[in-house]
């Protein structure tokens, strides 16, 4: 009895911040969640992105910084270096450069706690700010997002819809509108002590519709959108409560294509993420 008693102590401290100062929050790679850091709380991302699309590949690195302003509401700002390389029939070609950043605020406007469990939904808005560099673009990338999840000492689940748009160039050019549905769920094999290795698994379910884009003159692009399904596996793991090792592989298991495309290939991401507190 003490001993079960002991375990739901020590996962109340993983669940809810309050009592274990700073503490991770799980969430999964590819979706958006209804994650906050809480007031005062600083975190910094090293994230690498890898993503094969027919003959492109694009390569991301990006420094992520997110503070926490109160309890429920968050900035995160982002900085990518991108290198895209085509293997075109005429040769390989490459470009890399810094990208353009972005800002995002997100709001969790709910929020629900319960012994051994949370509920919360939150709002997002992120816009991109355009570099024109190399690997970026002259104008911005707006993204809107609602999510709401569950944590729990042993699992967790997350649901969320997103809408990406992105506004035309001067040509006209532009790609098109993304919508996007998601689940996951996540589980703690086993309840770790306060010293031990946390490790959670995750799998998410994505959805994307993606509509055509436009080109240079602003003709509809029949050869780009369609509709895009994902399996997602992912793995995080805290030594502490001031890092995380995260990692996932996203897997297309369903493609329909409009026009003459090539199909997506796998995306991989991993992450390194510390976190101060003030």
């Amino acid at each position: 009895m003490k001993q079960s008693v002991s375990k739901w102590l020590v996962g109340l401290t993983i669940v809810f911040p309050p009592l274990q100062s700073f503490s991770y929050a799980h969430e999964p790679l590819f979706m958006m969640s209804h994650e906050a850091p809480g007031k005062g709380a600083f975190d910094l991302h090293a994230a690498f992105h890898h993503e094969r699309h027919g003959d492109e590949t694009e390569r991301e690195f990006a420094s992520e910084f997110t503070l926490g302003f109160t309890r429920d509401v968050a900035l995160q700002m982002s900085f990518p270096y991108a290198s895209i390389s085509e293997d075109a029939p005429s040769g390989l070609t490459s470009k890399s450069s810094f990208s353009d950043p972005s800002a995002r605020i997100k709001w969790r406007f709910w929020d629900k706690d319960l012994l051994g469990k949370k509920y919360a939904a939150a709002f997002a808005f992120q816009s991109t700010i355009p570099t024109g560099s190399e690997t970026g673009r002259k104008k911005p990338v707006f993204l809107t997002g609602l999510s709401h999840g569950r944590e729990g000492l042993r699992w967790y689940y997350f649901v969320d819809t997103r809408y990406r748009y992105a506004v035309a160039e001067a040509d006209g050019s532009r790609p098109g509108d993304q919508i996007w549905l998601d689940a996951a769920y996540g589980i703690r094999p086993r309840l770790r002590k306060l010293e031990e290795t946390d490790v959670v698994f995750f799998v998410e379910v994505n959805y994307l519709r993606e509509r055509p884009g436009g080109l240079t003159g602003g003709a509809k692009n029949t050869n780009s959108g369609g509709d895009f399904l994902f399996i997602s596996p992912e793995v995080l793991i805290s030594p502490n409560n001031r890092i995380m090792f995260k990692g996932g592989v996203q897997i297309p298991i369903a493609q329909s294509l409009n026009g003459n495309q090539e199909k997506r290939g796998l995306a991989v991401v991993v992450e390194v993420e510390f976190r101060f507190g003030f």
